[in-house]
């Protein structure tokens, strides 16, 4: 299974539209996790054109998304455990928290930093896609791919 991660695409207030890169880097997977900060239910629905979405809210999200979408998803996709939050309420250093609200988990996506992150911590892979669409100080616009096969869990961060 191959899973397009994504966060904090703060569209329109960041770009007009989905950038090109990031809708052909897609246009394969399987399912997409947007980990929040998709801010209008128009992107949502652009995201779904490309594959299957599953999403949390994120705290500049409009009212309408905040309704339709959870502060927190846990899923198991082929037999590995997902939490996925978008980290703007969590208390303390964003870091230091997730451990502790999904210590089942596998795999934790978040956003809200807007710096990719892919790194295992204590037997979890912390995976932060960073943003398509506002880099803030970062050298490029990111977006991830997390394949699952078996046992082995790959997973990378696309720059562009």
């Amino acid at each position: 299974m191959v899973i397009g991660v994504v966060s904090d695409t703060h569209i329109p207030t960041k770009a007009r539209s989905l950038p090109e890169e990031l809708v052909t880097g897609l246009k394969d997977v399987d399912l997409i996790i947007h980990a929040g900060d998709v801010i209008n239910v128009k992107t949502l629905n652009e995201f779904k054109k490309i594959a299957p979405v599953k999403a949390v809210s994120g705290n500049v999200d409009l009212p309408e998304v905040k309704k339709m979408l959870p502060d927190r998803l846990n899923l198991t996709l082929e037999n590995k455990k997902i939490g996925v939050v978008h980290g703007h309420n969590l208390r303390g250093h964003i870091m230091d928290r997730l451990g502790y609200i999904f210590p089942e988990a596998d795999i934790i996506i978040f956003g809200h930093t807007h710096h990719p992150l892919n790194r295992r911590i204590n037997g979890q892979l912390y995976f932060n896609p960073g943003s398509p669409t506002d880099k803030r100080l970062q050298p490029h616009y990111t977006y991830g791919i997390i394949e699952l096969s078996g046992k082995n869990i790959n997973s990378k961060i696309i720059e562009f």
